[in-house]
């Protein structure tokens, strides 16, 4: 693998090459699709794997094709690990736009059959109720069904308080509580863990 400056080096070198073609690169012209199929490619040769390009239309991000590098992370799940936005002149505001949340979301729903792999998983798992279950068992199942939903949707504690029918306050105290436990690791904000 390059180092950062080899690859702005080698980035810069094929921007050059492209200006001195004469061979731009604007959403919605012809050839467009093709080009970004291009530029997806020369990525994964050149700085890593898993790159892959959100088309304007796609991206949220008005004026820019957007391509997205992932790579999964200790739960299982794909995190975005790189980013690379292609326009005329990109700003802070389609910056601000960049929809972190949604690109790992459609990566890890993308990933084969990751709904079925899902519902299987959970299939498995016994009910998320608390019944006549000793604290200790109940937060270890809440931790089992956290960590399942953790590798496919963004917002975990929300999809299990959907599923069970349950308060998402609740759903929460039930993740803080197996957290103290240590059937979960300590959460980070703004990501489940």
């Amino acid at each position: 693998m390059q180092n950062a400056d080899d690859q702005h080096d080698e980035v810069d070198e094929w921007r050059d090459q492209e200006r001195r073609a004469n061979r731009t690169f604007v959403p919605g012209e012809d050839g467009y699709d093709a080009r970004a199929a291009e530029v997806e490619e020369w990525l994964n040769e050149r700085m890593g794997p898993r790159w892959m390009g959100w088309y304007p239309q796609h991206s949220k991000v008005p004026g820019a094709a957007m391509f997205a590098q992932t790579k999964q992370s200790e739960s299982g799940r794909w995190v975005l690990t790189g980013l690379l936005l292609l326009g005329e002149a990109i700003t802070a505001e389609q910056l601000r736009k960049v929809p972190v949340s949604a690109l790992e979301n459609s990566t890890n729903l993308s990933a084969g059959d990751a709904f079925d792999q899902m519902r299987a998983e959970l299939d498995k798992l016994p009910p998320l109720r608390r019944d006549d279950m000793a604290p200790e068992d109940f937060s270890r199942l809440v931790a089992e069904h956290f960590k399942v939903w953790a590798r496919y949707v963004p917002h975990p504690a929300a999809a299990m308080a959907a599923e069970w029918k349950v308060k998402p306050p609740t759903v929460h105290t039930w993740i803080r509580e197996a957290r103290l436990r240590g059937h979960l690791p300590p959460a980070r904000r703004g990501k489940s863990t």
